[in-house]
């Protein structure tokens, strides 16, 4: 692999390091996530029917690992689960009212931050950066799509 492709993986994956669970007060990376998310699909359907499945998948994690961050939750009061009288082998999860002060905290932290690192940074700079990340990206996606493109054609004609 070229070296500047390997510094780049390396310096991107920094970021996935970051202890951001540090700045929440008795609350773990994962926890704080959840709850994002949660809010965020009812915010966006207007209604408590997220399940613990799209959860799973919303957060790219299997069921047991939501699972166990649903209960480390639950012992807090921060999130309840109610099984769907319609369909019982559906367990919908909200936040509790206690979770939504808890996220709206998080969320203030998080802004804090955020406006701090933007504040130590050329502005023009941080645009740059973003645009070429979006091309990075579109290129990988691209880059991809061929390689999948080109494997699947090889598989059909063995």
């Amino acid at each position: 692999m070229d070296d500047i492709f390997a510094r780049f993986l390396s310096a991107m994956h920094q970021f996935h390091k970051l202890p951001l669970g540090e700045l929440f007060h008795d609350m773990t990376k994962m926890e704080a996530m959840t709850l994002v998310k949660i809010e965020c699909h009812n915010r966006q359907k207007g209604e408590n029917t997220l399940t613990i499945t799209e959860l799973a998948e919303k957060m790219n994690v299997k069921a047991p690992a939501i699972s166990r961050t649903l209960k480390a939750l639950e012992d807090k009061r921060l999130v309840e689960r109610t099984v769907n009288q319609a369909d019982r082998r559906n367990t919908h999860v909200r936040l509790t009212e206690p979770g939504k002060k808890t996220l709206a905290e998080c969320e203030h932290m998080m802004d804090d931050f955020a406006g701090a690192i933007v504040r130590k940074m050329n502005r023009e700079d941080l645009e740059r950066l973003i645009g070429y990340l979006n091309e990075l990206y579109r290129i990988s996606a691209e880059e991809i799509a061929l390689r999948k493109s080109k494997t699947e054609r090889i598989q059909q004609h063995e």
